[in-house]
């Protein structure tokens, strides 16, 4: 039997922001009259997180990935290395039992686990001070219930997990009870729906404009870059990079275009103007890029597809988390072609298609990851390129 994943990843911050590492989430994909059984199904997943797929998915982070009480028992966690990993255990159990003290010798055995907050205090007094994280849903209680167990968990030497963050509400008010570590949504969602968009926001949003005009000269191109010294270093810096490897030194705009063609140079000069967004994490840009990329090959199944439009649908589909304001009031100054327009907007047409699935492969809402008959397996495949190519444009170009 060959039992293949649907794989995805969501970053976990630290208290500056910062990502520590990605939680990994699966979902298997059985093929008819094979035999998924939940053990078997495991130990494939585990004896796939080798160095070179964790390498692949969550670079040079942290991993965290689940571990059910069967796995704990067959001692599945050996499979994977202990420096990379923290195993999350999520179940309830007694300090008397089986799986307590299979979780004692994972911790003598070097790995760290996450325990949920909800374990009875019998368990937490036992395992607590052995745990690595505690996890604790920001949304799930009361705050002052939230503020109470944060109280009552500090007690441990474990780090606190604050899960379910999907607002900035959220984020500033588990930010004010110090959790260790956030993971959800916030990232990519607008904030405080500020009513003004910030001048130097603007600013960025009259050139990204100039560059959505699909009849741009190369010279229009050559002034909106050379303007500004900081933008032509990157890029031509990039441009000569062995990331890109073209077949010589690329000495100005106007090289670069006759290199490289004027669509590829104009993505990249979006892309750096969109990183040059401060106050907001540098994950947001990542999750941009491999949104784009992944339209971008999604737009390869359709016959005549406009790819650059997929995947500008991609890269500026966290434009109102950029701009902290509605999408639509983002979108007013830019003048998009209809179809990109109405994708970003409402998620129509095939470029709205193509969006929508990424997105949805992105949250792991497996059910909703379909492109027009597309198998969910080449998805996955683009998922994983996207992630890599977008880990060696933020290391080449964002650097």
């Amino acid at each position: 039997m060959e039992c293949n994943y649907l794989i995805n990843r969501q970053p976990v911050f630290g208290q500056q922001l910062n990502v520590v590492g990605y939680e990994v989430r699966t979902c298997p994909i059985v093929e008819k009259g094979s035999d998924s059984g939940s053990a078997d199904a495991e130990r494939v997943l585990f004896t796939m997180f080798t160095e070179t797929m964790l390498d692949d998915i969550v670079g040079n982070h942290d991993c965290f990935m689940n571990l059910t009480a069967s796995g704990l028992a067959a001692n599945l966690w050996k499979l994977v290395p202990q420096e990379r990993v923290v195993l999350g255990f999520f179940d309830p159990f007694e300090p008397s039992s089986v799986v307590a003290n299979g979780l004692v010798s994972c911790v003598a055995h070097g790995y760290r686990f996450a325990l949920s907050s909800a374990l009875s205090p019998a368990s937490l007094e036992f395992i607590g001070n052995r745990a690595y994280a505690i996890r604790i849903d920001a949304t799930a209680h009361p705050p002052e219930e939230i503020e109470r167990r944060v109280q009552e968990l500090r007690r441990y030497n474990a780090k606190l997990l604050a899960v379910n963050v999907d607002t900035y509400d959220d984020l500033e008010f588990c930010k004010s009870l110090s959790f260790d570590f956030y993971a959800g949504r916030f990232v990519s969602r607008s904030g405080s729906h500020m009513r003004e968009i910030p001048v130097n926001r603007l600013a960025m949003l009259r050139v990204l404009a100039k560059l959505q005009q699909p009849d741009m000269e190369m010279s229009e191109l050559d002034k909106i870059i050379s303007q500004d010294v900081s933008l032509t270093f990157k890029l031509l810096r990039y441009a000569n990079s062995a990331a890109v490897g073209l077949p010589r030194k690329v000495s100005s705009t106007g090289h670069a275009v006759r290199l490289i063609g004027m669509d590829m140079l104009r993505n990249w000069t979006r892309i750096l103007l969109l990183s040059a967004v401060e106050d907001r994490p540098r994950e947001l840009m990542t999750i941009a890029l491999v949104r784009a990329r992944m339209c971008e090959r999604l737009s390869a199944s359709l016959k005549d597809a406009p790819k650059d439009s997929f995947f500008s649908a991609g890269l500026l589909s966290v434009l109102d988390a950029l701009l902290d304001c509605p999408m639509e009031k983002a979108l007013a100054e830019l003048p998009l072609v209809d179809e990109v327009r109405e994708a970003l907007i409402h998620k129509a047409g095939q470029i709205g298609q193509a969006l929508r699935c990424t997105i949805a492969y992105e949250r792991a809402d497996w059910d909703e990851v379909q492109f027009y008959g597309l198998p969910q397996l080449p998805i996955r495949d683009i998922y994983m390129e996207a992630i890599s190519w977008a880990k060696q444009v933020t290391s080449g170009l964002l650097s």
